[in-house]
């Protein structure tokens, strides 16, 4: 008697944890294995199974997948109000097209990739609104202690959206390409041996006209990674803004040297700089 309870009970806890299982592959529409029963039950009725799913934040999580943002919203009245909320906060305001607002809760959950990537794709299509949206994470990392890893991207990634708003925008150029640079500053504050970082702000002071912290951005890259293309490149742009062929003409055969791209190099990337690729052209002629 004690033994077929028993096996009732498993049977019974068996099929719970597969409806919950179930429930949750067709809740989130897991469309891995076609065909399967999750794909067929996602496709027919997608809430079906979702109050086996647990929490209210569970299920609220699957009601953004589904796109049912009102009953999302529903689910997370009186939730708990943590990371974890506002997390799923910021994607129903995605989902409601509120980039600020999911901008904002992505920033409170630490969810900074989430808000990078909503940044990101706006940077294709509005560039202003993106530098805008970006000076928000960056003055909300600034004020979260656990976000030092994260903050000098975020630096360098205004910078970046900053010096594209300046080409796009000839009339705010110099505004514009002051902010990049100062950013790119703030960047290299948090890690200063970033060859990356090192690079843009290399190129941002050579725009701006200041061609010798142009020339120290681009030597502190090459120590710090001496087979860079990049900044060899960026050491001959320097020169040739100084004046200075002879070092342009070592660093580019530098250049040529560790690489072996001489089609690249002499076909295409020197001497597309506007800036001051004509010069380098002068140079080694």
């Amino acid at each position: 008697m004690v033994r077929r309870a028993l096996v009732v009970v498993a049977v019974v806890l068996a099929a719970w944890l597969g409806a919950i299982q179930l429930a949750s592959s067709a809740a989130y529409g897991d469309l891995a294995v076609r065909p399967s029963l999750p794909t067929i039950l996602h496709a027919s009725a997608p809430a079906l199974l979702r109050p086996l799913l647990g929490g209210r934040r569970a299920r609220a999580a699957a009601a953004v997948h589904e796109g049912d943002v009102k009953g999302a919203e529903r689910l997370l009245a009186g939730v708990r109000d943590d990371a974890e909320t506002a997390d799923l906060r910021g994607r129903i305001a995605e989902a409601r097209g509120d980039r600020a607002a999911a901008i904002d809760e992505y920033v409170r959950a630490g969810d900074v990739l989430r808000a990078q990537t909503l940044i990101d794709g706006l940077g294709v299509r509005d560039l202003p609104r993106a530098v805008a949206d970006q000076q928000r994470l960056v003055a909300a990392l600034r004020d979260d202690p656990n976000a030092a890893e994260v903050m000098g991207e975020a630096w360098w990634r205004l910078g970046q959206l900053e010096a594209g708003a300046g080409y796009r925008d000839p009339t705010a150029r110099a505004r514009y390409w002051r902010d990049a640079e100062a950013s790119y500053e703030r960047a290299l504050e948090l890690a200063p041996n970033e060859e990356t970082y090192l690079l843009a702000a290399g190129y941002q002071s050579m725009a701006n006209g200041d061609y010798a912290a142009s020339l120290r951005y681009y030597q502190h890259a090459a120590e710090v990674v001496p087979n860079s293309l990049d900044a060899y490149l960026g050491l001959a742009w320097s020169a040739s803004m100084h004046n200075d062929c002879a070092s342009a003409r070592r660093y580019f055969a530098r250049a040529r040297e560790l690489h072996a791209m001489q089609a690249v190099i002499d076909g295409v990337r020197p001497f597309a700089n506007p800036i001051a690729g004509e010069r380098l052209r002068r140079c080694l002629i």
